[in-house]
C-alpha cells in the first residue's frame, strides 16, 4: 500500500493506493491518525486506487471519522471504487461518511 498527501483548498487529501486488509491496515490507521493529529481541519481519503478493502480497513475509516468528529473536524471519502462502495452500503456506512464522487464535488 502506498499513501500520499496533497492539499486541495482547505482540505488535506490522503491518496491511498493498493489493497487494504488485515496485513497492512495498521499503516492506513497510522497515516489517518497522524494526519488528524497534525491539526488538520478537514481530511479526505482519496480511494480511487483501492480496489479491495476488508472489514479491518472499513474499521480504520470509521475510527478516523470518529476521531476527526471528536475534534470538530471534517472527514470525507473520495472516488470510492464500486466494490468497496458495495461493502459500505451493506453496512449502511454510506450514510455515515461524507462521500464525494469527484474532486469537483468537494466544497472549498
Amino acid at each position: 500500500m502506498e499513501i500520499n498527501f496533497r492539499q486541495k483548498g482547505s482540505h488535506k487529501v490522503m491518496a491511498v493506493n493498493g489493497e487494504v486488509d488485515l496485513y497492512n491496515v495498521s499503516e492506513l490507521k497510522k497515516a489517518l491518525f497522524d494526519a488528524i493529529n497534525d491539526t488538520v481541519d478537514s481530511l479526505i481519503v482519496d480511494m480511487r486506487d483501492i480496489f479491495y478493502m476488508d472489514s479491518s480497513g472499513i474499521g480504520a475509516l470509521v475510527a478516523g471519522q470518529k476521531k476527526m468528529k471528536a475534534k470538530s473536524g471534517k472527514f470525507g471519502l473520495l472516488n470510492i471504487h464500486e466494490d468497496v462502495m458495495n461493502v459500505l452500503k451493506l453496512a449502511t456506512l454510506d450514510k455515515f461518511f461524507t462521500i464525494y464522487n469527484s474532486e469537483e464535488d468537494i466544497p472549498q
